[in-house]
């Protein structure tokens, strides 16, 4: 054997030992991060809690949202619905109302080939009719290894966020169209 291919099998044999030693640590550190991911979100938005209440739980009249691509509703039995989200990504999550106050609480289960999780929802009048709302997600994600790399590319907090700015566009909307049907009368 020549010198050149011996150098040949050792440079692929450190770069194949290097990728094998990143994939383990990558597996390694996912089973060692929290088994789930909290992330909550508060907004005061310019309209009563039955508006936002009715808004955020109609999945009917979801193209507000700028994440999805599309909304399909597989059942609805008295409120209680299963439906899919289609992001704009092509990526599908899938949803099960869990439980419904009206106007004060709302919630529902998720999971997508990636993971599972639950968010639920808080509607609180102010004192001048406002409505905080307040969102909390929880996401637990199925392989460790996928758990550290969602770390580095899947912001839950920025999706809050969107959803978020999203439902202040819609409100703002609301607001804009009755205050013209308003001056009308």
């Amino acid at each position: 054997m020549s010198l050149f291919t011996n150098v040949r099998k050792m440079i692929i044999f450190y770069i194949l030992t290097g990728i094998i030693c990143v994939v383990a640590i990558i597996y390694i550190v996912g089973l060692c991060l929290p088994a789930g991911r909290i992330v909550s979100r508060e907004g005061c938005f310019n309209v009563p809690p039955e508006t936002l209440y009715t808004i955020v739980t109609d999945n009917t009249n979801w193209q507000y949202r700028s994440s999805l691509r599309d909304l399909i509703i597989h059942s609805s039995e008295n409120g209680m619905e299963v439906w899919d989200e289609i992001n704009k990504d092509g990526s599908i999550i899938r949803f099960h109302t869990e439980k419904k106050v009206p106007f004060n609480f709302y919630s529902f289960s998720m999971e997508s080939k990636l993971f599972t999780g639950n968010w639920n929802s808080r509607f609180e009048s102010d004192e001048n009719g406002n409505t905080l709302f307040t969102a909390t997600e929880h996401i637990r994600v199925k392989n460790p290894f996928v758990k550290t790399l969602s770390y580095i590319f899947f912001d839950v907090g920025k999706l809050m966020d969107q959803y978020q700015q999203d439902l202040q566009k819609k409100v703002r909307t609301l607001n804009r169209t009755e205050a013209a049907n308003n001056r009308k009368e």
